[in-house]
């Protein structure tokens, strides 16, 4: 029997038409890629905000606290210590390194996920009484508000929360100066672009609106 196949020129016509697909399908899934990662993270900034307020409805308290009882401070709150973005972008924002750096910081878990605001941290030492959010009364925690602990966006870097300008939060003190508490991510590049300082908010020009790449959803705002 004489056995038949593919010749070379065959081949050659059939790896070219290949090669040509993969080059006008190649940018396309990208792009889609990155759209997709885009929405996912965009609803998951939502999904935290909206997580952060419900705890505020039912205990009366943003997430900031860090000491034995509700006086305490942080100027940060973190959906994964561990996955954090440090950089800034090119033209970014005035202290916008500071979404990676700056000041005192607590896991989101201890505020959603535990009852465990004051200095303990995780699992232990939750629900202590005069410490932690009351766990009977109107005033209640009735976590969790969320179904993970730790939370990363779609480029797997955490989620951040300016948490030094929730309304009360003594590590700011200076109400006069009205910013708005953001939830953010730093986008597709891992690098902050929005403002995180004193000497900017809302009512300076530039203000402290979500810049460059970065994701959020706005939870709160001192007022001015």
């Amino acid at each position: 029997m004489k056995k038949k196949g593919f010749t070379l020129i065959e081949m050659v016509v059939v790896l070219a038409v290949v090669a040509i697909l993969a080059a006008i399908l190649t940018p396309t899934v990208a792009r889609n890629i990155k759209a997709s990662k885009v929405t996912r993270t965009t609803n998951e900034v939502q999904v935290i905000a909206a997580a952060v307020a419900s705890l505020y409805k039912d205990t009366g308290y943003w997430p900031y606290t860090n000491a034995n009882g509700p006086s305490g401070g942080v100027d940060r709150v973190l959906g994964n210590p561990s996955t954090v973005a440090t950089g800034a972008e090119s033209g970014a924002g005035a202290g916008a390194a500071n979404w990676g750096t700056y000041g005192a910081a607590k896991p989101l878990y201890d505020y959603l996920y535990y009852n465990n605001p004051d200095d303990d941290s995780g699992p232990s030492g939750q629900n202590q009484v005069g410490q932690d959010y009351p766990t009977s009364g109107e005033y209640r925690w009735r976590g969790p508000y969320l179904d993970d602990k730790l939370l990363d966006d779609a480029w797997g870097r955490s989620y951040v929360i300016n948490a030094r300008y929730f309304p009360g939060n003594p590590h700011f003190g200076d109400s006069s100066r009205p910013h708005r508490v953001y939830v953010l991510s730093a986008g597709p590049n891992h690098q902050w672009a929005t403002p995180f300082t004193d000497g900017v908010h809302r009512n300076t020009n530039p203000d402290d609106s979500i810049s460059g790449d970065d994701i959020g959803k706005a939870i709160a705002q001192t007022d001015s």
